[in-house]
């Protein structure tokens, strides 16, 4: 899609979802969803197209799009998927505003719907179409549905929070159950066939009303546009928290079934997130909640928090939970603890999280919640919590309001949120939930879920400052294609490829096994000796490696030794050249640097700790690929390598250095690059880095 046309949609896209007039085009089936649109407030006209019907749901039928009494800003399209081509191709040209196509059947169906799906795309020129297989669009703020079905439309007044949806049942799910939820916006997007999640973002980040955004993702259309619209909610402070599926091998099956997406792998989608400032959920609760925490008034700056609860044993798991999420609990100070002590009764210990038991002991009055957990509240904390279960009971419930009144005028005089959650998943009633959002507190379900969301949406402040410190290295390219032929070099022309872009290697001959004979001397004892081949990937596998080599003699034993094992690895191999080079002195440490191709997303660049056992020692960091030097420090400071070495600054800069160097080589050959390995790079004692072994394959698109 060019800029103009992508504008274009974008503004259409605006007219579909603040609508004057809907347009519903289909039979019987349109009913519901014409029902849905009046159940949602919409106050704007609504037309019906149907060549025979002469009324559907009440309104009047014209026989055709061309019988409206002008183009509409919004139309729904329920009739076959070969039909819907055609409506589109007609809306289009009529300069309608938007559509949502409800139907499904195309690219999730495989090579025959998607070949239906790109007719689909070509009809829709301008016109801003969701979908299709998708539900539609609600937007509450202004009470207006496209929308496939009868739901809860729950009108929201003020500022409020959005989602997106990959999934129309996931949209319908959380919108007709959650409560005490201000979801300004709720989009099913399907097959993102013309309309992709960015576009949706860019909509959204145009309205004022919308404080956060929620989305729910099983694969990637368009991974640039993406960042651009993450980027830009970034740069406008509105949160975007994300929860994935599709990310192991037996759900991308699924999504591609679902809805005709390419799956992401779930480390990728993580690293994708972190690179954007994206906040990353866990579960569909843990989403709502974490969307809950970051579209309140009071932004949440970070993962410190006071908790209180009404027991001892919750208290402790609690705290215990909560660490392991990442949260910390500070400690009350001196002064903390004696105004604590002098406002509340003993019966509450002077501990984070707190035994908050006063109203067993009828004790609780609401001066004690509001000025005792005040004073807990410091600078040093990001928020409070307090934890609860209601009684189904009002007589037996009374005895815990004076506390939720105390909390409630705590919020109102203090900068960070006040939450009341429950440790069970339904232990706040939907009533006492919209009373105490209505009086500004924010209300969480579940023990997990809730911890969860408190970390997740704790994160979200240093996301953003990462990204804004480094935002000139976050935006994405368009990938390039998949490759259709590959071809791998052997190990020294993948170094001095890589040595062109400053990668550091060692002094190396090449040659027969007579030729390097012949050359050892002139670099020295001992060596490393390997079998050059570009017919084989891993040298070990087949013992084609001899290490230590401290003489002529042996050199010549190993030579013998590599060409007996890899024609018993492989006869159709051939052992007539070699690679020797000098061994590198001291080594300290070892790791690993690899590039490979991602479908959909481009180049991702693996940093960890080296050697043979890479794959069971698991200490390794992703990136995509362009990355600055500040998301390649990070990477490599996180490992936990790193920190047990105690790095210093020259060795940090050596090897950031050299890190750098493959992924400036695989930037000057993105258009050809399909998998760069470079295993190891040792670290010696002298602080020099040096790329011992190195894996290349290029392709041809």
């Amino acid at each position: 899609m060019n800029d103009l046309s992508t504008k274009r949609r974008r503004e259409n896209l605006k007219r579909l979802l603040k609508p004057r007039h809907i347009a519903f085009v289909g039979g019987k089936a349109v009913e519901d969803c014409i029902n849905a649109t009046r159940k949602s407030g919409f106050a704007g006209d609504i037309w019906v197209v149907h060549p025979k019907y002469d009324e559907l749901a009440g309104i009047p039928c014209v026989p055709s799009l061309a019988d409206l009494p002008e183009p509409p800003d919004a139309a729904l399209i329920a009739v076959s998927r070969e039909r819907t081509i055609d409506v589109v191709a007609d809306l289009s040209a009529m300069g309608a505003g938007g559509a949502v196509s409800i139907v499904g059947e195309f690219a999730e169906t495989g090579e025959d719907g998607a070949a239906l799906q790109a007719r689909l795309i070509e009809a829709a020129g301008d016109l801003a179409l969701v979908g299709p297989n998708c539900m539609g669009v609600i937007n509450m703020f202004d009470r207006a549905a496209v929308w496939g079905g009868d739901n809860v439309f729950e009108p929201v007044n003020g500022d409020g929070v959005a989602l997106i949806s990959q999934s129309g049942y996931v949209a319908y799910s959380i919108t007709n159950v959650e409560e005490a939820l201000p979801l300004g916006y709720a989009i099913s997007m399907g097959n993102q066939a013309v309309l992709n999640v960015a576009d949706f973002i860019e909509a959204l980040l145009d309205d004022p009303r919308v404080r956060a955004i929620g989305l729910y993702l099983e694969g990637i259309v368009d991974v640039a546009a993406l960042s651009r619209a993450a980027l830009r909610a970034i740069d406008k402070g509105i949160p975007v928290v994300a929860l994935k599926a599709g990310g192991t091998e037996e759900s991308s099956e699924l999504t591609r079934s679902h809805s005709g997406t390419l799956a992401v792998a779930n480390e990728l989608w993580s690293t994708l997130f972190r690179r954007l400032g994206i906040v990353e959920a866990a579960s569909p609760k843990a989403l709502i909640e974490t969307l809950k925490l970051l579209g309140s008034g009071k932004p949440l700056t970070g993962n410190r928090v006071v908790a209180a609860a009404n027991s001892g044993g919750y208290a402790a798991m609690i705290g215990e939970k909560g660490r392991a999420a990442g949260l910390k609990f500070p400690a009350p100070d001196d002064a903390a603890q004696q105004a604590l002590r002098h406002d509340v009764p003993d019966l509450v210990s002077l501990l984070n999280p707190l035994d908050w038991n006063l109203p067993w002991a009828s004790m609780a009055r609401s001066e004690t919640s509001d000025v005792g957990l005040g004073h807990l509240v410091t600078d040093e904390v990001d928020l409070l919590v307090y934890f609860i279960d209601w009684p189904r009971q009002k007589v037996v419930a009374n005895v815990w309001w004076p506390t939720l009144e105390g909390l409630t005028r705590l919020n109102a005089r203090i900068a960070q949120p006040v939450l009341v959650a429950s440790v069970l998943p339904d232990g706040l009633p939907p009533d006492l939930r919209r009373q105490l959002t209505d009086a500004g507190l924010i209300c969480l379900q579940g023990l997990d879920d809730a911890l969860a969301a408190i970390a997740a949406a704790g994160k979200y402040h240093s996301l953003r400052r990462s990204v804004l410190a480094d935002s000139e290295n976050r935006e994405l390219r368009t990938p390039q294609t998949a490759p259709v032929s590959v071809t791998q070099l052997d190990e020294a022309e993948g170094k001095a490829a890589l040595a062109s872009c400053g990668l550091t290697t060692p002094m190396g001959v090449t040659g027969s096994s007579e030729g390097v004979i012949a050359q050892a001397e002139t670099l020295g004892y001992p060596l490393a000796v390997k079998l050059l081949s570009a017919d084989l990937a891993h040298k070990n596998h087949a013992g084609a490696v001899h290490l230590n080599v401290g003489s002529k003699p042996a050199l010549e034993e190993a030579i013998e030794a590599i060409k007996t094992s890899v024609r018993a690895y492989n006869p159709a191999l051939s052992t007539d050249r070699f690679l020797i080079e000098r061994m590198v002195a001291q080594p300290r440490a070892e790791f690993i640097v690899g590039v490979s191709y991602k479908p959909g997303l481009g180049h991702a660049l693996v940093i960890g700790r080296g050697g043979t056992a890479v794959e069971e020692l698991k200490d390794y960091a992703t990136l995509l690929l362009p990355a600055g030097r500040a998301q390649i420090e990070d990477a490599l400071a996180g490992l936990k390598i790193s920190g047990k070495l105690r790095l210093s600054d020259t060795e940090r800069t050596v090897l950031v250095t050299q890190i750098q160097a493959i992924a400036a080589f695989a930037e000057q050959h993105r258009s050809c690059l399909v998998e760069l390995d470079v295993n190891p790079i040792i670290l010696d004692t002298e602080g020099r880095a040096t790329a011992v072994d190195a894996l290349l394959r290029l392709a041809r698109r």
